[in-house]
């Protein structure tokens, strides 16, 4: 043991969410018996241990805040988590970390596999790290958009069934507080297998008879709403009369003929040869309700789109910054602000891409920077593969642990429980189990871990790569994602765009700026041959 691993006073932190990333992450209680383990077999000195359940690709976690303040205040050098991911995601609190440790505050941040020190090899990934995840957070986002419109190009409507229908579970229960066993006993009788969303029996007919209704032209919203609350048609949470601008959104919706509404787009049943939902109305019922409420149909506009709108904050209000159009020119402004200065698309873009400048890599450095996480991958392989073997010896072992208590159990010998009686081995078995359960769990986690590292590490490295050429060509969509990549919570202010957080990916990369020194490939293998590792993408703020 190093005798400067006796000095540093340690701070446990502990994270779990319920975001897709941290699925296959230990819980906050066998983190605990991990980083204990671990800490005993080190003679690491804790001072202290703290744990939560949040996010972390938001600001604003209280433990976390705890953490830092202990770091800062002298009372702890040193912090100890499972896995660098538990830190941080975002890169305000990952750059936290990275000036503590180069303003020397902070003088490890360990995991059980990994030490991260200033002048560390490990400090260019430890900074990859926080920065990559900002693309995960952003890719993981897309992901879920991509899956609410596939399930919807599929005829699945994503969200809570409107009135008039039923929210199915996979078994085919009425599920929630939407349950009523004579709903139940009615759709049971339908004697076929029932859909994710089906009509609801009892109100169904009451909503097609408010079309019916509406398409005479003969009552008002006011009249409909006293109508409906005597039937019994009623708000299926609140269970109080309809509003009128319920019942018009209600009589407004395609859904009711098996069309679905996506994003102002109207994906019409033809569309949907596997739709999910029966219609409850004919189109040619729900065209005369519109009609009648709108009068001739017009047709509806497309909505302009514009591509950084409700990203930026003013820097007088804090108000959402908006886009709008005039004389075919796009601008962005300030709505609530009186007086504020517009500012042309093509000059807040002019901005953007003196910043993406800054990041985008060339091929001689998009080489490098691979062939240093290559290396790093190499390295975390072997122990992946080792701490694998070892975890399924253990794994091994613990079956045959059990397979040699069940033998024990129903042995001849055994008939009276004179070797081992019904309590002693439910009590053994059970501990046998949960102690597989934990080594699966691990094994699982060290699986996913190394994995996960290498494609965000790779995905980061080659998004930036000719990044501004990238954003030349790109479209309005695609810019939208480069800007929310490299923007943290930026804001207008007097027609200038600046991060609120002062360019937070120069912790990785910048190639331009003047504030940052970039070494050379010779450089980096002359410190090489030196054996202190300090690769080119890693930056150093004045």
């Amino acid at each position: 043991m190093l005798e400067k691993d006796k000095k540093i006073k340690y701070v446990i932190y502990r994270r779990k969410s319920s975001d897709s990333e941290d699925r296959q992450i230990l819980s906050l209680d066998s983190q605990k018996r991990e980083l204990a383990e671990f800490a005993k077999k080190e003679k690491l000195k804790i001072v202290g241990d703290f744990q939560e359940s949040k996010s972390a690709y938001k600001q604003g976690r209280e433990e976390f805040a705890k953490v830092v303040k202990m770091i800062q205040s002298g009372k702890a050098d040193g912090v100890l988590v499972y896995h660098i991911s538990r830190l941080a995601r975002n890169m305000t609190d990952g750059g936290i970390i990275i000036d503590m440790l180069k303003d020397k505050i902070l003088n490890e941040v360990r995991t059980p596999s990994e030490i991260y020190a200033k002048n560390s090899g490990q400090e260019f990934f430890l900074a990859l790290q926080f920065a990559m995840s900002k693309k995960s957070s952003d890719d993981t986002s897309e992901f879920v958009r991509r899956d609410l419109q596939a399930k919807i190009l599929k005829g699945e409507y994503p969200g809570f069934a409107p009135l008039g229908y039923l929210n199915m579970d996979r078994d085919g229960k009425i599920s929630g507080k939407q349950y009523k066993f004579e709903k139940q006993e009615a759709l049971t009788k339908l004697n076929r297998e029932l859909k994710r969303i089906e009509v609801d029996p009892f109100m169904g007919p009451l909503v097609k008879e408010l079309f019916e209704y509406c398409a005479t032209g003969q009552y008002s919203l006011a009249r409909l709403r006293e109508i409906t609350n005597g039937w019994g048609l009623v708000g299926e949470r609140s269970k109080k009369m309809l509003s009128k601008i319920t019942i018009y959104r209600l009589l407004s919706s395609p859904f009711y003929y098996g069309a679905i509404l996506w994003k102002g787009t109207v994906i019409e049943p033809e569309e949907l040869p596997d739709a999910k939902h029966e219609p409850i109305i004919s189109r040619e019922l729900y065209n005369k309700v519109q009609e009648e409420l709108h009068g001739k149909r017009r047709p509806v506009q497309k909505k302009r789109y514009y591509t950084y709108t409700n990203f930026i904050k003013c820097g007088v209000c804090g108000s959402n910054i908006s886009g709008m159009q005039a004389k075919g020119i796009t601008y962005y402004r300030c709505t609530k602000c009186t007086g504020i200065q517009y500012i042309p698309e093509t000059e807040l873009e002019v901005q953007i891409v003196k910043t993406i400048k800054k990041m985008s890599i060339d091929e001689d450095f998009l080489k490098l920077a691979l062939e240093e996480i290559n290396k790093a991958n190499e390295k975390e392989i072997d122990n992946r593969d080792l701490i694998l073997k070892r975890q399924e010896t253990a794994l091994k072992r613990c079956q045959t642990k059990l397979d040699n208590l069940v033998r024990l159990k129903i042995s001849p010998e055994n008939v009276d429980g004179t070797l081992l009686g019904d309590e002693e081995f439910m009590t053994q078995k059970k501990e046998i189990l949960f102690e597989k359960e934990k080594i699966k769990e691990k094994m699982g986690d060290t699986d996913q871990n190394s994995q996960n590292w290498f494609d965000l590490a790779t995905d980061y490295v080659n998004f930036t790569y000719k990044l501004s050429e990238k954003f030349k060509t790109a479209s309005p969509e695609e810019k939208r994602e480069v800007f929310q990549f490299i923007y943290y919570n930026p804001i207008l202010s007097e027609k200038k765009l600046m991060n609120s957080n002062a360019e937070p990916h120069n912790f990785i990369i910048s190639l331009k700026s003047e504030k940052t020194a970039t070494l050379t490939r010779e450089k980096l293998l002359g410190k090489q041959k030196e054996g202190v590792l300090q690769p080119s993408c890693l930056l150093r703020r004045e």
